[in-house]
């Protein structure tokens, strides 16, 4: 048996959702974003109800487990946009980067995308985010770049990327 394992979160879960991005956050955006956007952030996009919300309007998340303890989340949006599936969040815990798990959260994305009858798969990511070379690294390329405001006078600045099923 392998010592990660993915499980389909669901509202009992949340928590641990959020327990992960709190601990994610400040070591992926300390350098990208200030102080005041990402605390916007985290309590406007991690909190009970909007994660209750995203998970009744059909959006798919997934915890990975390592060991005992979850170490990393997705949350999959299938057919976001016509034929394709938008990975809306990624992120595996500072102290389990470098295992792999990343990469196993992805595959399952793809699988679950394949099986939905999917051309592919788009996320954003922000312009200043390492995970880009990530998503590069397993054929995701460009699409689009962005400015999306969201609130108190922020802003995701991202890329848009896409990996097409062939």
């Amino acid at each position: 048996m392998s010592k990660f394992s993915i499980i389909k979160a669901g509202l009992g879960q949340i928590e641990d959702i959020i327990q992960i991005a709190h601990a994610t956050w400040p070591a992926t955006y300390a350098e990208i974003l200030s102080q005041e956007q990402l605390a916007y952030m985290l309590n406007r996009f991690y909190n009970k109800p909007y994660l209750s919300e995203r998970m009744q309007q059909g959006n798919l998340f997934y915890l990975v487990r390592q060991g005992a303890a979850f170490a990393g989340f997705m949350e999959l949006g299938i057919n976001d946009k016509e034929g394709y599936t938008k990975l809306h969040k990624l992120y595996v815990l500072p102290e389990a980067q470098g295992l792999n798990l990343g990469r196993l959260l992805l595959d399952e994305a793809i699988i679950i995308a394949k099986q939905a009858a999917q051309a592919g798969i788009f996320l954003n990511v922000n312009r200043y985010n390492k995970a880009r070379t990530f998503y590069e690294k397993l054929g995701f390329e460009l699409i689009e770049t962005v400015d999306i405001h969201i609130g108190n006078g922020f802003y995701m600045n991202d890329f848009i990327m896409q990996l097409n099923f062939k």
